[in-house]
């Protein structure tokens, strides 16, 4: 079985077992998890014998293991015999070896120790070195710029050309040179003799410096694209960059624009003025700096040669010296163009500078100057002068002010396309926020929260407007029912006019913010106000009618007293419908003339059904009280008929005449009145079945004839 399995020994489990061999041969094999395992399968008993089992297979397998292999256990106490003898025989030259060994390292250690110290001293060697060829090199470059300067450069520079080009050649060597001598005087830094030279470099460096500063001013002067170039080129050799850009600021620059920026050019011309003050500003550029663009941007061919030249890297004159010089004398001499007092006029200049600003950044020659100059800190302070919260402020509270002053009182006549005051100070403010003279861009999202409040304010106070309306019962506080007609048409026309605004105005400026692929969500947020503007229209349409209702309902009390015209006054048999049918349905003529221009038929239709089913609800209740009342008045004599027959013949003969009784000309009157009310319907378009009061009213008046009719006969 060992054979068969290999290395394997463990014998395997019993058929009948509830375990495994390979149970026990797992790595992670824990007591506790295979006493849990498995006494949820079998109970604990059965699980011993099983274990035990397998014990006793076990021991026989080891039993078996050791008979196999006998001769190798009798063997194994028997091979040890003699070791120690063995080991001590071993352990003297072991020792001896070990001896030799650390001898060995001893002198190795030495060895290297002497090695290393050879090297650090060669490398010391090596180090001074170099440091008395920095100072010899120190000693020739010092030399060879004195020799220089003290024998071409020490008298003024001429201005003729050749003679330019030459100390120009000369300024551009000194400067290699000089270049040099930094480098070595930095890597010889607090030796003796550096420190002994310093004044010599100092004037070196102070003689350089003025002959480029004459050179750089005589080619500004001149326009000798070689010597600019030669002395820009010196310059970045020097890494005196900015030396050289504040020195074209102080020499060009700055007089150039003192003669330009004056509070008094702004103050004789408050319209144009500050429009002349940038474009001389702008005339600049292409004026003074077009050499320099050309010399730093590599634009500048060899005349001679016909060659592209190389760019000289690090230069950025427009942004670096003509930039900060313009901001300097804004900030100082036209603070007032930065007073948000007047917003007109504060519009106008802010839009006049930014229009400044764009043609700057156009005029720089590269992408990467207009980030700088973006990230500039003039650039930062000149936009941070600019008050636009306190200009947006000044608008909101004149376009607000107007409209709260509208809501407070409605009724006051304002000029417009709309027949209400308010929804003409509403599309003011929509217009007025978006218009050329008011918009900013950098505040288009206050002002698209302004849009979206007017609209909301709006919506609120006509939620307000019509609730109190509905509330108040008293006529002098009231609004007439024009007011109401008015706004429901304003309504109706705003919700077409504001998208079409949206479209034309608001959509074009929104773009022109980059936002154009988030012109969805603009949209949206609109149709939304615009949805709960809509949703106040049916609650207007309720308070129109119940206005038109209040004044219908006025003449129908008159029903009621239907009855004592007949009962008793011997009164003919009716022939025409009450006075009070043409009162009850004149508000409603009268309304549908005056205002037929701004109700659709359709409109006017749905309303007309909605005042007659109301006038018809109250109409059929004074009906219905009055034809029960003259039922029990009739059940009541007929009662008393029965039990006093020589009142009741009396009575019989009467009513057997052929005259009709008091209780037919009221039902009679009924009719008629019912019969008039439906010939209005016919005559106002109305159809009976939009108005289901009238069809119960009318089956109730037909009932109660019929049944008077049968009664009598």
């Amino acid at each position: 079985m060992a054979a068969s399995e290999g290395p394997v020994v463990v014998p395997s489990e019993s058929p009948s077992s509830c375990f495994k061999r390979d149970d026990f041969m797992k790595t992670s094999f824990s007591v506790d998890s295979f006493v849990s395992t498995y006494k949820g399968l079998v109970s604990l008993d059965v699980l011993k014998q099983d274990l035990e089992e397998y014990l006793k297979s076990l021991r026989h397998a080891l039993i078996e293991l050791i008979n196999q292999d006998y001769a190798d256990f009798v063997n194994l106490s028997t091979n040890l015999v003699g070791m120690d003898k063995s080991i001590n025989n071993l352990s003297v030259p072991l020792g001896q070896l070990k001896e030799e060994v650390l001898l060995i390292r001893t002198e190795l250690d030495g060895t290297i120790a002497s090695i290393e110290g050879k090297l650090d001293a060669r490398s010391q060697l090596r180090q001074k070195k170099i440091c008395m060829q920095h100072l010899l090199n120190i000693t020739k470059s010092l030399e060879k710029i004195e020799r220089l300067l003290h024998g071409s450069l020490t008298d003024e520079p001429t201005s003729t050309g050749n003679e330019s080009e030459d100390e120009s050649h000369l300024i551009e060597r000194v400067a290699s040179e000089f270049n040099q001598l930094q480098f070595y005087v930095t890597q010889s830094q607090g030796h003796p003799l550096v420190e002994n030279i310093r004044s010599r470099i100092s004037a070196i460096t102070l003689t350089l410096q003025k002959k480029l500063e004459t050179a750089f001013q005589e080619g500004i002067q001149s326009g000798q694209f070689h010597l600019l170039a030669r002395v820009l080129r010196t310059y970045a050799i020097i890494d005196k960059i900015r030396d050289a850009e504040l020195l074209f600021r102080d020499v060009v620059v700055k007089p150039y624009m003192n003669e330009v920026i004056f509070e008094h050019i702004l103050l004789a011309d408050p319209v144009n003025g500050l429009q002349d003050i940038y474009t001389k500003v702008l005339d600049f550029i292409p004026n003074y700096c077009t050499n320099m663009i050309k010399i730093t941007s590599g634009r500048l061919e060899d005349s001679n040669q016909g060659e592209q030249r190389t760019a000289i890297r690090g230069y950025d004159f427009i942004v670096n010296a003509v930039w900060p010089e313009v901001v300097e004398l804004i900030e100082g001499r036209l603070p007032s163009i930065f007073a948000p007092g007047n917003p007109d006029a504060f519009h106008k200049r802010y839009t006049t500078s930014m229009w400044f600003v764009e043609k700057f950044e156009s005029l720089c020659p590269s992408q990467t100057s207009v980030r700088r100059l973006r990230n500039h800190k003039s650039f930062s302070s000149f936009m941070s002068h600019w008050s636009l919260p306190v200009y947006f402020q000044i608008r909101f509270q004149e376009i607000a002010g107007r409209l709260e002053t509208i809501l407070s009182s409605p009724n006051t006549e304002v000029e417009g396309s709309f027949k209400t005051s308010v929804a003409n100070v509403l599309w003011w403010g929509l217009q007025t926020c978006w218009i050329e003279s008011v918009y900013i861009k950098a505040l288009c999202h206050r002002f698209w929260k302004l849009t979206l409040q007017i609209i909301s304010r709006v919506t609120q106070w006509l939620v307000m407007e019509t609730l109190y309306s509905n509330q108040d019962d008293s006529e002098s506080a009231k609004p007439q029912t024009s007011y109401f007609v008015y706004l429901l048409s304003d309504v109706n026309t705003l919700s077409s006019q504001i998208p079409k605004l949206f479209k034309e105005a608001i959509e074009p400026n929104i773009v022109s913010t980059g936002l154009q692929d988030h012109i969805n969500v603009f949209e949206d947020a609109l149709h939304e106000s615009l949805r709960k503007l809509k949703e106040i229209v049916p609650t207007i349409e309720e308070t129109i009618i119940k206005q038109v209702v209040k004044k219908s309902s006025a003449g129908l009390d008159a029903a009621r007293n239907i009855p004592r015209l007949y009962r008793r006054t011997n009164k003919e048999i009716p022939n025409k419908p009450s006075a009070f049918v043409a009162m009850v349905t004149k508000p409603l003529q009268d309304f549908q003339q005056e205002y037929k221009d701004l109700v659709s038929t359709d409109q006017f239709l749905y309303w007309s059904s909605k005042v007659f089913q109301t006038i018809f609800e109250r109409y059929a209740t004074i009906t219905s009280d009055v034809l029960t009342s003259i039922k029990k008045t009739e059940d009541s004599l007929l009662r008393l008929k029965k039990t006093r027959k020589g009142v009741t013949m009396t009575t019989s003969n009467t009513d057997n005449q052929g005259t009709m009784s008091d209780d037919d000309k009221i039902r009679l009157q009924f009719s008629l009145d019912v019969e008039e009310f439906r010939n209005m319907m016919r005559e106002l378009k109305v159809k009976e079945d939009s108005c289901p009061a009238f069809v119960e009213l009318s089956v109730m008046v037909r009932a109660a004839q019929s049944g008077s009719n049968g009664q009598t006969s």
